[in-house]
């Protein structure tokens, strides 16, 4: 009998498998915690990209990206160097010691700080997709579900106290469209404070109530956490359930008094002063806010909760396009020219008996084959398959249609 314990058992639609199936990626031995990804993950990385920007745009947000390395002063000035040095890769650079970045908040605090504020600047609203690394211990690491290096859709919010109500009614709203977007069901736990905090017990009455008042307000269901606040601040952990009935922390929502402090941020009121009536500057209060967390983690939970058949705006490979035979290749290249024109990514696939190329398609979780035989050459059309039905369509109107839904982001 061997002495060695029993490797873990993989879960049912386990992300490493399918990734590896649908050639998403890869997880090098040389880099543990790390993914190498392949094109068709790239694409799908770029789609959410794509999506994440066209929402904070939206929502009013401006897109910064702050240094990747910054000396350990940085860190120790925020706070972040006392409470999460083990998880922190430490560097060594022009002899002064370093860290690469385990987050963004601490860089886009430098960056409100680097010339005076005026209150109508505030809300000033920024988002990065920050690249971040943390020194998990091997023993954590699980795929993209716990990994080393790994980018964030990370926001701050700098807003005056009488603005925190509605920007984290705003917040709340972007989260609620985001996981309606994936059809995922969004619940939340407040976290209150914990025993290791900075700042005094009545900002922390007030920023908790903020936060109980906006749950409410949206009407999301929460349950309260005493004692999981993070050190500066309550914070609002947003969850979902899956496909397979099981639940996921996801973004969060995290007002903060204590950074501005430390930080010294401020800005200029209205009447011109930088002080209040009792010498006190006027401070911004901060928002931290990310809706999917890490892209690559949201990554591993999709493929597991729709077991690797993303929607056609987000697939790798949309559509395949499947002549019958080789009569109908030529016409098959004019269905893979119109598609892509129309910004349906598609890819013609020739070799091999129908019945099988079909077999692969569906194994691939391809979302749509475009199947064109000597009728739908004779007609112009294009017969298009998906787990929904088949449906026959002129070769514009399917073009039309599968780049509606590519654009809308909507399912098939």
């Amino acid at each position: 009998m061997s002495s060695h314990p029993a490797a873990p058992r993989e879960p049912r639609r386990s992300h490493r498998q399918l990734a590896e199936q649908l050639d998403l990626l890869h997880f090098p031995a040389h880099s543990p915690g790390m993914a190498c990804w392949h094109p068709n993950g790239i694409r799908l990385l770029d789609a959410l990209h794509a999506y994440i920007r066209e929402l904070n745009e939206r929502y009013g947000y401006q897109e910064v990206r702050a240094p990747l390395i910054c000396d350990q002063q940085l860190w120790a000035h925020s706070g972040h160097l006392d409470k999460f040095a083990d998880k922190m890769f430490h560097l060594d650079v022009d002899g002064r010691p370093a860290s690469l970045k385990p987050m963004n908040c601490p860089g886009h605090c430098d960056l409100f700080a680097h010339r005076p504020r005026s209150y109508r600047e505030l809300p000033m609203r920024i988002a990065e997709q920050g690249h971040v690394h943390r020194a998990e211990q091997s023993g954590a690491l699980n795929g993209l579900l716990r990994a080393r290096s790994f980018v964030i859709d990370d926001g701050h919010l700098f807003c005056a106290p009488d603005q925190v109500p509605a920007e984290l009614a705003g917040c709340l709203r972007m989260a609620a469209e985001v996981y309606r977007q994936f059809e995922l069901p969004l619940s939340a736990e407040l976290s209150l404070r914990p025993e290791q905090r900075l700042g005094d017990d009545l900002l922390w009455d007030q920023a908790e109530q903020a936060l109980r008042d906006a749950l409410n307000d949206a009407r999301i269901s929460f349950s309260e956490q005493p004692g999981e606040g993070a050190f500066y601040g309550p914070k609002v952990d947003l969850h979902v359930r899956d496909s397979l009935g099981r639940a996921w922390q996801m973004g969060s929502v995290q007002l903060d008094y204590q950074l501005p402090e430390r930080f010294d941020l401020r800005y200029v009121a209205a009447d011109g002063s930088d002080h209040d009536g009792d010498g006190r500057p006027h401070r911004p209060v901060i928002i931290h806010r990310a809706m999917l967390g890490s892209f690559e983690r949201f990554v591993g939970i999709l493929l597991e909760h729709l077991d690797g058949r993303f929607p056609l705006w987000l697939a790798p490979e949309p559509v395949r396009v499947l002549p019958i035979g080789a009569e109908q290749l030529a016409y098959a290249r004019e269905v893979a020219a119109a598609l892509n024109g129309a910004g349906v990514r598609s890819r013609l696939v020739e070799d091999g008996p129908l019945g099988g190329r079909i077999r692969d398609g569906q194994a691939d979780r391809i979302p749509v084959l475009a199947i064109v035989g000597a009728k739908e050459q004779a007609s112009g059309a294009v017969a298009l398959r998906s787990p929904s039905g088949q449906e026959v369509l002129g070769l514009d109107a399917a073009a039309g249609l599968l780049g509606s839904r590519v654009r809308d982001r909507s399912a098939v």
